[in-house]
């Protein structure tokens, strides 16, 4: 079993990864979102968890990232790769392109965003740089291997569980973010306070609100979602077999 561990988002079912076992763990901080999985990923095992359970029944600010990064980390999960699905904010950026985002901006409250407090020891974790360059750039390697066009950006992460406001888009695009989500934190921090190198791969499935060219949104994503997913599996077994590798 490699040292790899995925953490996917609102588009697993359409990842139709294997699921080679299933086990119910329990965590200090209460139970993950669902069972920790050994899934097949290109003819290799790796550990995952479907953040919003399955079936998706986990609203954003619901997720237990706590319970889900613990989890992972427990089962011998050092590097991280989150799968998340996003809004494009930037032109350049189209529906059902991958990127690969380098920074982030925090608009979400009320999320249990540490381990420490409450009688734990408190960490304040270097976030300067929230996503791990190596991981980083091997994804962008993986990304091209297939073709792909390999983006980069700026991850601003929204409350949820609705969707943005234009006037909210205008907001996030003069702070500089170049792609809106809903669940890169705490995940994120969650990840660095246990040491664990994490980065996310994300598709974009629609443009954000304001941005939609004619077409709404929800048909945006409908359209867009199960092909770049499609697009993100095959990403990862590139990914994953470069790390068994060793290329990582």
């Amino acid at each position: 079993m490699t040292d790899l561990g995925l953490i996917v988002g609102s588009g697993f079912g359409w990842l139709d990864l294997p699921v080679a076992e299933r086990r119910e763990v329990a965590t200090p901080y209460g139970a993950p979102s669902g069972p920790l999985l050994t899934v097949d990923c290109g003819g290799r095992r790796v550990a995952c968890i479907a953040r919003h359970g399955s079936p998706h029944a986990l609203a954003p600010h619901e997720v237990n990232y706590r319970a889900n990064v613990w989890a992972l980390h427990e089962h011998g999960v050092r590097r991280l790769v989150g799968v998340n699905v996003v809004g494009a904010i930037e032109d350049a950026l189209e529906p059902g392109e991958l990127a690969v985002p380098e920074q982030l901006i925090d608009y979400t409250w009320g999320r249990e965003g540490t381990f420490g407090g409450g009688g734990r020891p408190v960490v304040h974790a270097d976030f300067g740089a929230p996503f791990d360059a190596t991981l980083r750039a091997a994804l962008h390697d993986a990304i091209r291997a297939c073709g792909l066009r390999a983006r980069g950006g700026v991850y601003g992460v929204t409350q949820g569980p609705r969707l943005e406001t234009a006037a909210e888009i205008d907001r996030l695009e003069r702070d500089g973010c170049t792609m809106v989500g809903m669940t890169a934190m705490p995940e994120a921090a969650l990840a660095r306070e246990l040491g664990l190198s994490y980065a996310i791969v994300a598709v974009a499935v629609n443009r954000a609100a304001g941005r939609e060219r004619g077409e709404p949104i929800h048909a945006q994503i409908e359209k867009h979602l199960a092909a770049g997913m499609r697009r993100v599996r095959s990403v990862l077994e590139r990914f994953i077999a470069a790390a068994d590798a060793g290329a990582l």
